[in-house]
C-alpha cells in the first residue's frame, strides 16, 4: 500500500494532481465571463466536459481507495463512486448547459464535504481530508461561474 495514504499532510503529488485539475474550471469561468464571442460558449462546453471527466475520476479514485486498502469501507466506497459518477454523467446527457452544471456542481461539494468525511473514517487517503475541500470548492466554484454566466447573472 501506497504509505501516503496515512499522511494527514498533503504530498506535492497530491497537491499538484489536485489542485492542477481544477485550475481549467477557474479558466473557463474567467473565459465565459471575459471573452468575445465565441469563446464563452465553448468556454461552458468544454468547462462542462472536464468537469465531469474529473469528476468520473475522483469516483474511480475513491472505488479504488476501497480495493487497495483492507481498512476502506467497500459500501461506503461503492456508494461514493457510483453517486459521483452518476452525476458526472448527468451532466453529460442534460442539454442545457445551466441544467448540465447543477449536477456537476453538487457532485463536486458533495465530494469536498464525503471525501474529507471518509478520510478521517480512514475511508480514503488522510490527506484527503485538506486536501478535497479546499480542491473541490475550487473546482465548484469555477463551475457556478458557467452557471452564472449561463443564466445571465
Amino acid at each position: 500500500m501506497n504509505h501516503d495514504a496515512d499522511r494527514p499532510d498533503i504530498p506535492a503529488d497530491g497537491a499538484l494532481l489536485g489542485y492542477g485539475p481544477m485550475l481549467p474550471l477557474v479558466a473557463a469561468a474567467i473565459g465565459a465571463w471575459l471573452l468575445p464571442a465565441p469563446w464563452p460558449f465553448w468556454a461552458v462546453q468544454l468547462g462542462i466536459i472536464w468537469g465531469a471527466l474529473i469528476l468520473a475520476f475522483i469516483a474511480g479514485v475513491r472505488r479504488g481507495f476501497g480495493f487497495g486498502n483492507a481498512r476502506a469501507s467497500k459500501p461506503v466506497e461503492i456508494a461514493a463512486s457510483i453517486t459521483y459518477f452518476t452525476l458526472a454523467g448527468l451532466a453529460l446527457v442534460i442539454g442545457r448547459p445551466s441544467g448540465a452544471l447543477l449536477p456537476l456542481i453538487l457532485g463536486y461539494v458533495l465530494a469536498a464535504f464525503l471525501d474529507r468525511r471518509a478520510a478521517l473514517a480512514g475511508n480514503a487517503p488522510a490527506y484527503f481530508a485538506t486536501l478535497r475541500p479546499r480542491q473541490l470548492l475550487i473546482g465548484a466554484a469555477g463551475l457556478a461561474g458557467l452557471w452564472g454566466w449561463t443564466v445571465g447573472v
